[in-house]
């Protein structure tokens, strides 16, 4: 799909994105609705396990596809990618298969999204303390405060690509070089930015996220991404006949796992998300995530310069470096709540969220196929701030 024809043809965009016939949708840091090339996958998929069955050489090849799409997407290999359920199913593998050793610590964000906390806190019946980036109401996380919570106990550092509420948006590369050269494992939670912002896993070790948001894929199916290096040091907290190497040889009982990242899928996959998540990266593949992450930070520079002009407070940077589809704003002149609800009454789905500090926002996070009208409708329902 080209992005400019698309957005040049009203119909089209209509066509590939049905919500749009019905309302102004900037919720998809949240869940997103189903494009038109996602429904009917799935629904293919439906079709033919209702007239042939559900044999697994009939989807093998949109298998191997959409792990092949995946790689490409997070510029790994093919070996690396294991289908999960959910962000925290991923990060939970991750937390539970690592050998941690009592006095190890793991640093998280104070401020970061609840998937990214608990598999990490969990571990504290094993002896692992969990040290916290402390908050700030920007949701701001640099290198530097990275390197002052590291200690020599620190085993692994587990960030959000994307802060849930500001939208900050870390600088992986950086954050990851300085941890790989200094032995220290680099988990992100990525689901706030695939789809939405390029990502390039080369100092990443672990990598989860679900569909359901910026990759426009259905829920319950998602990705987690092991470094080749590191698959032989996360021991699979779910062993069944998918995960070993002699899977077809039904009473050998060989407990020998597979060598790639498949040994974490124990057993039947859920192939309608998978149909769905295939056809999703494929309309994003050929959109390009390059050309997504511009229209985003130009979408919220637009929303930024606006709403402030309102009199609204942003949270977040103002650097566009360091933005990504997320705008989030709030008020101490205006009932935040309300409004919200007055822009839902009006057809737009945004939003309601507490802030890093406590007080209530509303977060906006349209996509690539919502267009310069929508935004500008969108900040004509917003009254001035100032009462």
């Amino acid at each position: 799909m080209d992005i400019i024809s698309l957005l040049k043809d009203p119909i089209l965009i209509q066509t590939e994105f049905p919500i749009t016939t019905q309302k102004t949708f900037f919720a998809h840091a949240a869940t997103s609705p189903l494009p038109r090339c996602v429904s009917a996958a799935i629904f293919d998929y439906v079709k033919s396990a209702n007239s042939i069955g559900q044999w697994e050489y009939l989807h093998a090849e949109i298998e191997t596809e959409t792990r092949r799409f995946v790689a490409k997407l997070i510029n790994a290999d093919e070996d690396e990618i294991s289908f999960v359920s959910s962000t925290s199913i991923g990060l939970s593998m991750v937390a539970s298969g690592l050998a941690w050793k009592k006095g190890d610590n793991v640093i998280v964000a104070d401020g970061d999204f609840p998937s990214n906390i608990y598999p990490w806190l969990n571990l504290r019946s094993k002896g692992v303390k969990v040290n916290y980036i402390p908050r700030n109401k920007d949701g701001v996380i640099t290198l530097e405060d990275v390197c002052k919570i590291i200690d020599k106990d620190t085993r692994l550092v587990s960030l959000s690509t994307v802060n849930f509420v500001s939208g900050f948006r870390i600088d992986v590369q950086s954050i990851g070089e300085y941890l790989q050269k200094n032995k220290i494992f680099f988990c992100v939670d990525a689901i706030q930015s695939l789809g939405a912002v390029p990502m390039d896993t080369t100092y990443v070790d672990f990598l989860a996220s679900s569909a359901h948001k910026w990759l426009l894929g259905p829920l319950g199916i998602g990705i987690l991404y092991i470094k080749k290096r590191n698959i032989e040091k996360i021991n699979p907290i779910l062993a069944g006949w998918k995960s070993v190497e002699d899977c077809n040889k039904y009473l050998n009982y060989n407990l020998k796992f597979l060598g790639s990242a498949k040994r974490f899928e124990p057993g039947a996959l859920n192939i309608m998300g998978i149909f769905g998540l295939h056809a999703t990266l494929k309309m994003l593949l050929e959109v390009k995530v390059e050309n997504i992450f511009s229209r985003l930070v130009r979408f919220r520079e637009i929303l930024v310069y606006s709403l402030k002009a309102k009199g609204y407070d942003i949270i977040g940077s103002d650097d566009p470096r360091l933005s990504s589809g997320i705008t989030s704003f709030t008020s101490h002149n205006r009932n935040i709540t309300k409004l919200r609800g007055e822009l839902d009454s009006s057809g737009f789905i945004v939003s309601l969220r507490d802030g890093l500090d406590g007080n209530k926002c509303i977060r906006i996070s349209p996509h690539y196929y919502n267009t310069d009208d929508e935004i500008l409708h969108f900040l004509s329902n917003i009254p001035n701030a100032t009462l």
